[in-house]
């Protein structure tokens, strides 16, 4: 896997597909391996550029501390794309990628093309703030095993965990995998906790002017239906697509999801 250094840390990227360029920002605590459902659906149409942030996957820093802040992960972003020579392309982000896609297209405007905000949010609301208590006395007390259960339960709904075990259980080994960088550690996970704690830009992003596509999901109980409707209704322009299903509408309801994805990406294919 291709690498580039940025701040003494190794970030790890892809590509794939051929087009304008199309960057995907992951969320909380996942690697780039869970844009898999979304690479066939970006590259029909867009060179599909995927990494690892700090702490995540194979993006280390060896040997010393890693602070991680929303602004740490927008610093790597600009880095890679400053690697990769791309000036400006589409920015796709879900759920804390979005938030680091709102950072990025706030601070450095002159890079983002346009915006896909996937169940995401702009404020600190209070449901977010009990649900960041919660996963640090998960983290603090047990490390990752009981936040990967507490989260798979919050994403999906009762019905996905009858129909869907077999994929619950290939995502719950995926992360908690033994061997290799898979598993963020518990300083990483806290400082995420921490990094999403401050997001807080809905009075700012009224100002950003590029095409932005939002993606709620009515039964979110991770980052609450009120953070992608507060963001379509500041966006000038924005379209806003509602799902049905929670958090983990990406795969819980792949069919629609791709399918608002590739009809928004077609009308920003010159």
């Amino acid at each position: 896997m291709p690498t580039t250094n940025f701040d003494d840390v190794t970030l790890h990227y892809q590509r794939r597909g051929e087009g304008a360029p199309l960057l995907g920002i992951m969320g909380f605590g996942l690697d780039q391996r869970y844009w898999a459902s979304q690479i066939p659906v970006v590259t029909e149409t867009h060179e599909f550029i995927t990494f690892d942030n700090r702490g995540v996957g194979h993006s280390r820093r060896p040997g010393a501390p890693l602070i991680t802040s929303i602004e740490d992960m927008v610093d790597d972003t600009v880095a890679l794309l400053d690697h990769l020579q791309v000036d400006d392309c589409i920015v796709y982000g879900t759920s804390m990628g979005g938030a680091i896609a709102q950072h990025l297209a706030l601070e450095h405007p002159e890079r983002v093309s346009g915006l896909i905000l996937a169940v995401t949010w702009a404020r600190p609301i209070e449901f977010m703030r009990r649900q960041h208590l919660l996963a640090r006395a998960l983290i603090q007390s047990s490390g990752p095993e009981l936040l990967v259960e507490s989260t798979l339960v919050r994403m999906f709904t009762p019905a996905f965990f009858e129909m869907g075990a077999e994929v619950l259980d290939q995502m719950v080994k995926a992360l908690m995998a033994e061997t290799g960088p898979d598993v963020p550690s518990t300083e990483v996970l806290l400082a995420q906790v921490d990094a999403a704690d401050k997001h807080d830009v809905l009075d700012r992003i009224p100002s950003i002017e590029v095409p932005t596509l939002v993606i709620g999901a009515r039964n979110d109980m991770m980052v609450s239906y009120l953070g992608s409707e507060e963001i379509a209704a500041a966006i000038p322009g924005a379209e806003f697509v509602t799902l049905e299903t929670g958090h983990g509408c990406m795969i819980e309801e792949m069919p629609a999801y791709n399918a608002a994805v590739q009809s928004w990406l077609a009308t920003q294919t010159n």
